[in-house]
């Protein structure tokens, strides 16, 4: 008999592994690919009423996925002073690590994309006010997602009761 203070979960609660994977990769990436895209037809004749839907396709992938991965964490994501029973905190630990990885991934990957060009083949790199905003947005707004990304990443598939 199912007690009256369970509620069933949420459809966003029981989304498989595969799917909350390829929320995690849309919404990590679709800031820098909007950035990426914008850059590529802003310096083309392209009328921006043709390559601008994209860039808001791009931007929704990423509000959109924010909402579902918050609402999927909730709070486990958050270190301290949540209550979480063993498996959780050790999945909520395993997601940080995770997390610090990726960061440390990004961060060789654009300190190499910066070294490389500059005491390899002794170009300047310019950053102006458009590469700027770009990386402060995109630092702002996937910092804070990157916890819940990946314990959404690790979580397993929930086990259906009968």
């Amino acid at each position: 008999m199912m007690s009256a203070s369970r509620v069933p979960p949420s459809r966003i609660e029981r989304l498989s592994r595969r799917s909350r994977r390829l929320i995690a990769a849309a919404t990590m990436l679709g800031l820098p690919a909007m950035f990426a895209w914008s850059a590529l037809w802003q310096r083309t004749s392209v009328p921006a009423i043709l390559w601008g839907p994209g860039s808001f396709v791009l931007i929704g992938a990423t509000i959109a996925g924010a909402f579902v991965l918050y609402r999927f964490v909730r709070d486990r994501a958050d270190m301290p002073g949540t209550q979480l029973d063993e498996r959780e905190r050790q999945l909520r630990d395993r997601a940080w690590i995770l997390a610090y990885q990726v960061l440390a991934l990004v961060v060789v990957l654009l300190g190499a994309a910066v070294v490389i060009p500059v005491l390899g083949f002794g170009e300047a790199i310019t950053i102006d006010a458009w590469l700027a905003t770009a990386v402060a947005l995109c630092l702002g707004v996937l910092l804070p997602l990157l916890p819940a990304a990946c314990l959404a990443w690790l979580e397993p598939d929930p086990v259906e009761e009968p």
